[in-house]
């Protein structure tokens, strides 16, 4: 049994309303979240970069069959937040899900109670991670096969409808056999199922069948990579991130050797969209199945030297989201509007005709989905990062990203501001320059018009360093100002 966030659902809400259309017309739901999976990481992306060898055939059908919305974002990039704003459509402020221990606090009415009480046939399937310890069947859901916290990449121990269940083999090929048996059913409803892979989450271990995929690709280190640090705070330097590149990205072949795994798991996972994708058309049910597909956040690759995710860059921040809606969505479209994991709860609802409850602070997609017009919508939103267990050695952040490439992130001692249009790498900090003092004023009352930019911000909690006990600059870092390049002494 979940518990109850802060801001409650209200009663009104509890009780959701169908529309008047024919009960046996509402879609068919699959919502597809996979761990740590960048906006760019699949090749039908159009953005190239660092992952440009990855080939993602059953994503780019996806891509090809639906909606791709490019500029798809994460609110906080943490896992247990960013998976409580999606089943909530609440910022972490409100659900107050901010730590990676930290499951939610009472019984709050989620999107799956929405849609079970609408009549919907539900299914949860994978990691659940809102409360790191705990495996236990949510009354959402018909149907549970979960692992606690990360889960185990071979062999995990599922909590299958309160019981706990061994299994032998590869996690996304055992999640994705319950996936299709779910959707094999014979049923006089339709379904919800939301399958939540562990992959492509560190350590990022591919089956064996993939291991050599890629083997031959020659991977380049992203444009940030040789960052400069000067004018960076201590707690940049000494935090998990940082610690954690040199750990996992030297040398260069353990560079080389995690992009490359990263890229096979979710080489993986396109095989078990292929799956799923497979069962709807042999089952007649894919013209009226609305499929969404994200990530809970991303991940950096090495990008202004760090490891892990949290910081508010793109390849953080930044998430894939694709919807295939045959009956209702357009082909092959792209859309550039702002969509967040906030939306995504409410626009479940909406395709299922729930009434979208008070408490949702995000904004149903539906119309950009259907044909790309929304009056009035977003030009900016806010980012924020509150960890409340401050091993990690980070502050507490929040920041501003605007449709139009400008970010300003506030920390309790220090800003960024980036102007993406000129430098979408984010490697010149702009916000000490008086040229753009007037742009940074007005992102700092954007900021606060959203929320944010007022409260005191914690500052960074301890961290134990693995790589060595205190930072000390060393390739590719800056020594007496010198960048120190690769195969430079």
């Amino acid at each position: 049994m979940v518990s109850m966030t802060r801001r409650a659902f209200t009663a009104g809400a509890a009780a959701p309303l169908l529309r008047a259309a024919d009960a046996r017309k509402r879609p068919n739901i699959i919502l597809i979240v996979t761990d740590d999976q960048r906006y760019d990481a699949f090749s039908a992306s159009g953005f190239g970069g660092l992952f440009r060898f990855l080939k993602t055939p059953h994503l780019d059908r996806l891509a090809r069959e639906g909606v791709h919305f490019r500029n798809a974002f994460c609110t906080t990039s943490l896992c247990s937040p960013a998976r409580a704003s999606i089943l909530t459509g609440q910022y972490m402020r409100t659900h107050r899900v901010n730590s990676l221990q930290k499951g939610f606090s009472g019984s709050p009415r989620l999107l799956p109670h929405l849609l079970r009480d609408a009549g919907y046939d539900t299914a949860f399937i994978g990691k659940w991670h809102i409360g790191a310890h705990s495996d236990q069947p949510v009354d959402a859901f018909h149907r549970w096969a979960a692992f606690r916290h990360q889960g185990d990449y071979f062999n995990p121990l599922l909590n299958v409808d309160g019981a706990p269940t061994p299994s032998r083999g590869y996690v996304t090929d055992i999640l994705t056999d319950y996936a299709v048996e779910f959707l094999g059913r014979r049923r006089n409803a339709p379904f919800f199922l939301q399958l939540s892979h562990k992959a492509p989450h560190d350590p990022c271990t591919p089956p064996p069948r993939l291991e050599a995929l890629f083997a031959n690709e020659r991977i380049e280190y992203p444009a940030s990579y040789y960052e400069d640090h000067t004018g960076k705070p201590a707690w940049f330097l000494n935090s998990i991130g940082h610690d954690w590149f040199h750990i996992m990205f030297h040398p260069r072949e353990n560079f080389e050797r995690y992009v490359k795994n990263y890229a096979r798991c979710l080489a993986a996972v396109d095989e078990s969209l292929g799956r799923v994708l497979k069962a709807l058309d042999d089952s007649g049910q894919a013209e009226n199945t609305a499929i969404l597909y994200t990530s809970d956040n991303g991940h950096f690759m090495a990008e202004h030297q760090m490891f892990t995710k949290m910081l508010m860059y793109e390849e953080s921040i930044r998430v894939p989201l694709l919807v295939r809606y045959p009956a209702r969505a357009p082909r092959g479209a792209r859309r550039d509007d702002m969509a967040l994991n906030v939306d995504i709860a409410p626009t479940i609802a909406e395709l299922a005709g729930v009434a979208v409850p008070a408490s949702m602070e995000g904004r149903s997609i539906r119309g950009l989905l259907e044909d790309g017009r929304v009056r009035g919508w977003r030009r900016s939103f806010l980012y924020e990062y509150e960890e409340d267990a401050p091993y990690l050695g980070l502050p507490q952040m929040e920041g501003v990203r605007t449709a139009d490439g400008w970010q300003y992130t506030r920390f309790p001692d220090w800003e960024q501001l980036f102007d993406m249009r000129t430098d979408p790498s984010q490697v010149k900090n702009l916000a000490a320059d008086p040229k753009y003092a007037a742009r940074k004023r007005e992102l700092i009352a954007e900021l606060r018009r959203l929320g944010g930019g007022q409260a005191p911000l914690r500052g960074p909690g301890p961290y134990k360093r693995r790589s060595e006990p205190v930072h000390t600059p060393h390739r590719p870092d800056f020594t007496g100002g010198t960048l120190i390049r690769e195969g430079e002494k």
